[in-house]
């Protein structure tokens, strides 16, 4: 259901087209006294199929906040927070109630949260195509700062982009840099099986593992995930890459797509997806260990720490460290850049904030990052070998790892439907 609700906006071919018709009243940008609140719009989820991560997301945005002197308001993050204090000035933060990858309801919600509460600063985003509606309302809302909080599409902050809109989450392609050099160098393979799920995790991972496997003189064979999830015959490959999220193949099956079944650790390697969810990888049979996967690289071990600390303080019994746990740590890292950000300019928002979005420089959980000019992440990924029980163990960090892969990945291209460009071409920094 929601590949088909994803494709919904990718009549891709030519360049993407976001047609939103919406009756809107312009927000006058003014200097609001330091008794006014700043107010942080969170879309949470709250209806659908991904409505029973509202309280994770939610509480992924108060850590924050509540770190900073906020109070919980009951036992459950969806009870909400108490405002906190930056710099004098009160910071509050307003839950939207939102369904992911439905995007008349993301539009609506927005809109509720700017012209009825007036929000400064809207966070959202739990689907992978959520991003490219948010940025044509921040086309619209050009008062109002968004953040990006999930993973998504290249193009969100790539090409026409949108000046008031920011990702500190790296983009879907740019969480799979490393893999292709590792098939190619470590693993040995020049001939691979390319699996991705028909949806943008799929065809944006499929696109960044070609851009470094086939510059390097690989050679691929190209499937989309098929309906009944099964894998393809790999007949004469060296090995298979799998690109699907929790939602694709049962984690029981994985191994069944591993070109030597005898094998799976030099015929296989995933994708992000697999680690997205924690209950996900910790079904992954013990075949598996060994297999290669790509992970953010742990280089700000504090943040992450300090994360996990507040988590059990704050929330001991919510549901928040399982399903899609790297969706609630992106939703955490982008109101803790908002708050960074608020710090930086002693609580003044607008395009003060946005100036200081565009300049951070900060250890989050899901790792350090810096800004490019685009304003999307620069960031390090890691690869990682799993083991017993979903354990994963880091093998190479993949540094400073920009969206167009140092020119490996174009800035024009858009990942699509379908085979994905194999050829000669610009070999990533990190396989030079």
């Amino acid at each position: 259901m929601s590949n088909n609700r994803s494709r919904r906006l990718h009549g891709r071919g030519a360049a993407l087209t976001v047609s939103v018709t919406l009756l809107i009243t312009t927000l006058q940008g003014c200097t609001a006294p330091a008794s006014t609140p700043v107010r942080v719009g969170v879309l949470a989820e709250c209806v659908g199929f991904f409505r029973n991560l509202r309280d994770a997301g939610l509480a992924g945005a108060e850590i924050p906040l509540l770190e900073r002197g906020a109070a919980l308001k009951g036992p459950l993050p969806s009870d909400g927070v108490t405002p906190t204090t930056i710099a004098g000035r009160p910071v509050e933060l307003v839950a939207g109630c939102t369904e992911g990858g439905e995007y008349s309801t993301l539009i609506e919600q927005t809109r509720v949260l700017i012209e009825d509460h007036q929000v400064d600063v809207v966070i959202g985003g739990t689907w992978a195509g959520d991003g490219l509606i948010l940025r044509e309302l921040a086309r619209k809302y050009q008062d109002t700062t968004f953040v990006v909080s999930t993973s998504g599409p290249r193009e969100v902050t790539l090409g026409d982009t949108a000046p008031n809109l920011f990702r500190f989450a790296p983009d879907i392609s740019q969480q799979v840099a490393g893999l292709g050099t590792f098939a190619f160098r470590d693993l040995g393979w020049r001939n691979a099986v390319v699996v991705a799920e028909n949806d943008e995790s799929g065809w944006g991972g499929a696109a960044a593992f070609l851009a470094e496997f086939c510059a390097l003189g690989g050679r691929v064979t190209q499937y989309p995930m098929s309906v009944d999830l099964q894998p393809p015959t790999a007949t004469g490959a060296d090995g298979l890459a799998l690109f699907s999220t929790p939602f694709g193949p049962p984690a029981e099956t994985l191994a069944g797509f591993a070109a030597d079944p005898a094998s799976p650790s030099t015929s296989l390697v995933l994708g992000p997806g697999i680690s997205a969810d924690a209950d996900y990888l910790h079904a992954v049979p013990e075949s598996l260990s060994g297999v290669v996967t790509v992970v953010p690289a742990p280089d700000a071990p504090d943040a992450g720490e300090r994360y996990r600390a507040a988590m059990a303080r704050y929330f001991p019994s919510a549901p928040v460290t399982g399903a899609m746990s790297a969706y609630v740590v992106q939703v955490h890292d982008a109101a803790e850049a908002v708050m960074l950000a608020l710090e930086a300019t002693a609580g003044v928002g607008g395009a003060a904030l946005r100036e200081a979005l565009g300049s951070i420089d900060a250890d989050l959980v899901g790792g350090r990052v810096r800004v490019d000019a685009n304003r999307a992440v620069i960031v390090s990924t890691a690869l990682a070998r799993l083991g017993p029980g979903g354990t994963e163990s880091i093998i190479r960090a993949v540094p400073a790892v920009d969206q167009t892969f140092g020119g490996a990945l174009p800035a024009g291209y858009e990942p699509r439907s379908g085979e994905q460009p194999c050829g000669p071409g610009i070999a990533a920094p990190w396989a030079r």
